[in-house]
């Protein structure tokens, strides 16, 4: 039986624990730290049974004989959590971003490069089977050398970061930071390199707004008419089963959002491929995608997880290739898989595919991307 820690318990790692319990492999949620600890143990919640609550993630770590840990905090506690975990070799399942400031990142590199602690970073795109079957592809040298890329996130679910918590630029740390986080480093891994440069650009068009901060969808009077009511999102844009109302739920056209509703990146990397990415929060429905077209000289290879297909251009002869995929799978099939390496780097049976330096490096690219929406110029990606 693995026993296993949790330092935040939240909507994300209760998923992911769910998924765990897919495989045949025993475990246990054998102790948990979270500010909402009575609130979890009277949930209800099966894996929670029998659990040990601790004040702290010290507590947790010294008083708990456990073979793993997983780090399901709010973002701007992922770095320092990480970092206490680290001193114990315990194996390590770590939410995104790993951190959310130059100073984060740069405790986090230096506190992972004096331990040998296994830690799998939730990264769950470059781990699903498009990603690994795209990877695949370029290594055969089927399309040739990958020599140009545009990748894309059109997010059909942007009002999330507007309406709920994650609006909150001082705990998420922009949008670069929440999304672009996994797709810059679906693409390192892709392309087998490290970026070296970045120019980035963003800007907020949509929402935001003249709205008190504080003003929550219930207490509008505004319901028929505002396109991103519980009225509306069900009657007009057909989402959910009916008109919705809750505490949680704010305006996203409030005074003082920060977030971005859509950003653009041109990166060069160390082997000389340059990379045109941008997102957007207001796409909806099937203007859904998310993937990449990256060329080479013999074939252009284009995906998007959201259609759940491979296309693949010949250059050289005029045909297409397509590999379809089944779809509905949590995160297009990554968090199997991020769960199933989780369980193995607990039993000494694996190691990991989105190491710590996988994370710092991501991270370290959205933050440089920040810095050059804020300085408008070129950024060079190194440790500051």
């Amino acid at each position: 039986m693995l026993n296993i820690g949790v330092i935040g318990y939240g909507d994300r790692i209760a998923g992911m624990v769910r998924v765990l319990s897919s495989f045949d492999i025993p475990f246990k949620i054998a102790a948990i730290t979270d500010p909402r600890a009575v609130e979890i143990r009277n949930s209800g919640n099966e894996f929670v049974r029998g659990t040990v609550f601790y004040d702290t993630a010290e507590e947790l770590l010294t008083m708990q004989p456990l073979d793993g840990v997983m780090i399901g905090t709010r973002c701007q506690i992922h770095a320092e959590m990480a970092c206490k975990v680290a001193p114990t070799n315990i194996p390590l399942f770590l939410e995104k971003p790993v951190a959310t400031s130059f100073e984060q990142v740069k405790m986090l590199h230096k506190c992972y490069e004096a331990v040998k602690t296994p830690v799998i970073v939730s990264f769950p795109l470059r781990v699903s089977p498009i990603a690994t079957t795209v990877k695949e592809i370029i290594d055969s040298g089927h399309v040739g050398t990958i020599e140009h890329v545009v990748a894309f996130n059109d997010v059909p679910y942007g009002t999330v970061y507007f309406n709920a918590w994650y609006r909150d630029f001082q705990e998420v740390g922009g949008l670069f930071l929440q999304k672009a986080t996994h797709d810059f480093d679906y693409i390192n891994y892709l392309l087998d390199s490290k970026p070296k440069w970045i120019c980035a650009m963003n800007s907020q068009r949509i929402y935001g707004g003249d709205k008190p901060v504080d003003l929550k969808c219930k207490d509008c009077d505004e319901q028929l008419d505002c396109p991103e009511s519980p009225f509306n999102a069900f009657y007009v844009q057909s989402k959910g089963k009916g008109v919705k109302q809750n505490d949680w739920q704010y305006c996203v056209f409030s005074k003082g959002l920060k977030n971005e509703d859509s950003g653009s990146a041109l990166l060069e990397y160390e082997s000389g491929v340059q990379v045109n990415y941008s997102q957007n929060f207001f796409a909806r429905h099937q203007a859904a995608r998310r993937g990449a077209r990256l060329y080479g000289y013999k074939g252009t290879i284009e995906f998007d997880w959201y259609k759940n297909t491979i296309l693949i251009y010949g250059h050289q002869q005029p045909k297409v290739e397509t590999i379809d995929f089944s779809g509905g799978m949590s995160h297009f099939g990554g968090d199997i898989e991020l769960c199933h390496d989780f369980l193995l780097l607990m039993q000494g049976k694996t190691q990991s595919r989105t190491p710590i330096s996988a994370g710092i490096t991501s991270a370290l690219t959205c933050l440089w991307a920040r810095e050059s929406v804020e300085k408008r110029k070129f950024c060079e990606i190194v440790m500051p």
